[in-house]
């Protein structure tokens, strides 16, 4: 009986081969799908930025080329039959994803404390995390005047921007108007705010040399790491007044996306189904050998 054994063994190696890369393949396209989803829900978000996945292919030639195939002489167990060894590593895998920080477009609102960024800035602010980076520029007074993000965050000064720093020299840079005091709030497209003709602060925006670098807490802040990251002889960005920068998502483009990631997840699916048949077909014919 040991050749409809070992016709198990290679006929199972065979389907095992086949079968990962659609089991793959379907997990790869439900992570794309996800990525997807979220773009869509965010393309209204302000300052939002679009996520796509990276995928890499795992070659088994690449993987065992080096290996030899023998036949060992001994009694053969479950796990003999079961061995796989790298051999089945011919699969998709998401490399990750990565943030596209192309800009958006500008909404006019009219409202003074809203501002958009035109360049490659970005608004530093505290988050319970410590110093972190948005784009999203609608802005408002708390109760005390302190100049906060939508979500609360207080809007950070320029100044010292090491990574030393500790959360109370961070909210001291905390940018204050008083809600009390005449004279409208307008903004310099370098970042200067004034109230009526008095300075009160000067927007921390940073720049950094890889954006690639940061990464994306939420769906609008972002953490640097690498302080040699943020660039160090000034800013180029620009600040517009009255005005929200919009998600970069492009509705239209990421409902193709979330049908393209539909559809091959469902064929990945109608593939593992087959292989799925074939194998119990296999087991059901060999046992009547």
């Amino acid at each position: 009986m040991v050749w409809p054994l070992l016709f198990y063994h290679w006929g199972a190696q065979g389907m095992s081969k086949g079968l990962w890369p659609a089991v793959s393949g379907s997990i790869a396209q439900s992570e794309r799908l996800d990525i997807a989803a979220n773009n869509l829900a965010n393309s209204d978000t302000t300052g939002f930025k679009r996520d796509q996945v990276v995928f890499q292919e795992v070659m088994s030639s690449a993987v065992s080329a080096a290996q030899k195939e023998e036949i060992p002489h001994k009694l053969y167990t479950e796990k003999d039959f079961h061995r796989l060894d790298g051999k089945d590593k011919s699969f998709v895998i998401v490399d990750g994803s990565y943030t596209d920080y192309s800009q958006g477009r500008a909404k006019v609102t009219g409202a003074p404390l809203d501002v958009a960024l035109e360049g490659k800035g970005f608004l530093e602010v505290l988050a319970p995390q410590g110093s972190r980076f948005t784009r999203q520029g609608s802005l408002k007074l708390s109760t005390d005047g302190t100049l906060v993000t939508t979500d609360g965050y207080p809007v950070l000064a320029k100044g010292d921007a090491a990574a030393t720093a500790t959360r109370a020299e961070l909210a001291a840079r905390a940018i204050h108007l008083d809600p009390q005091k005449a004279g409208a709030v307008s903004i310099t497209t370098d970042g200067k705010i004034y109230q009526g003709k008095d300075l009160v602060g000067e927007f921390s925006i940073q720049e950094f040399v890889d954006a690639r670098m940061l990464s994306k807490e939420g769906n609008s802040l972002f953490n640097n790491k690498v302080p040699a990251n943020i660039v160090q002889d000034g800013t180029r960005t620009t600040v517009h007044q009255g005005m929200l920068e919009t998600s970069n998502v492009n509705a239209v483009s990421e409902m193709t996306e979330l049908l393209k990631a539909t559809r091959l997840f469902e064929a990945n699916e109608k593939l593992v189904k087959n292989y799925g048949d074939l194998e119990a077909r296999a087991v059901n014919d060999i046992g009547k050998l």
